[in-house]
């Protein structure tokens, strides 16, 4: 664990899935071990999939326990904001932000929007590049795959989305939809790299994709 870990530090994720995978013979009926590499999977991002068959079992057994959790992150989340109302807390938008991934990974949008929704409330406190960039994710995921007539959106929920994407454009007007690197040669005009551009953007990707009238 402690060679995983410093690999961990250097966001290697590779070699702590290897280190992980060496000891599963010894490992893997334990809980503590599972949600480790679920973690590990979850990091590197092209493997959400195998990341779910970890954590759904987990989170099966300890249904119960999560959702207490989630309420007890709530109540602290609330106190914070009570003691300093200026501070940005983050706890409970990245368990809804990984929950939601996690779900959408698995074709179950319904649910998977809804949580990473949820996870960007207040959005004067939670939306930022960081959490825009993982929640924009699910939303191109749920628009390629329903251009591509995989799946089908209930209209509450595509309604959801577009109010969701209307907070964004009010709220993301000061926030950077990604950070540039310095020595990139072709740099992005300043009026586009806003989540109020892209939040646009989706929403008219929205509109298309579904047959809405605007």
């Amino acid at each position: 664990m402690a060679q995983a870990k410093i690999y961990w530090n250097r966001e290697n994720y590779q070699m702590v899935e290897k280190i992980f995978r060496k000891s599963v013979e010894f490992c893997n009926e334990h809980d503590t071990w599972k949600l480790n590499v679920a973690h590990v999977l979850f990091m590197q991002e092209n493997k959400y999939k195998e990341a779910i068959g970890f954590y759904e079992p987990i989170v099966k057994k300890h249904y119960d326990n999560a959702e207490e959790l989630m309420r007890k992150i709530e109540k602290e989340e609330e106190q914070i904001s009570y003691d300093d109302p200026d501070k940005k807390v983050f706890h409970l938008c990245i368990v809804n932000l990984v929950i939601g991934t996690l779900y959408c990974a698995k074709g179950n949008y319904d649910f998977g929007i809804t949580r990473v929704i949820k996870s960007l409330e207040p959005y004067n406190k939670k939306l930022g590049t960081d959490t825009w960039f993982y929640a924009k994710r699910c939303f191109l995921s749920l628009l390629e795959n329903t251009a591509k007539h995989m799946i089908m959106i209930r209209d509450s929920v595509v309604q959801e989305c577009i109010q969701f994407l209307e907070h964004c454009e009010v709220y993301g007007k000061t926030e950077p939809a990604m950070i540039e690197q310095p020595l990139e040669e072709d740099r992005m005009h300043i009026g586009k790299n806003t989540v109020t551009y892209e939040s646009r953007l989706l929403k008219a990707l929205f509109y298309e994709v579904i047959g809405w009238n605007q």
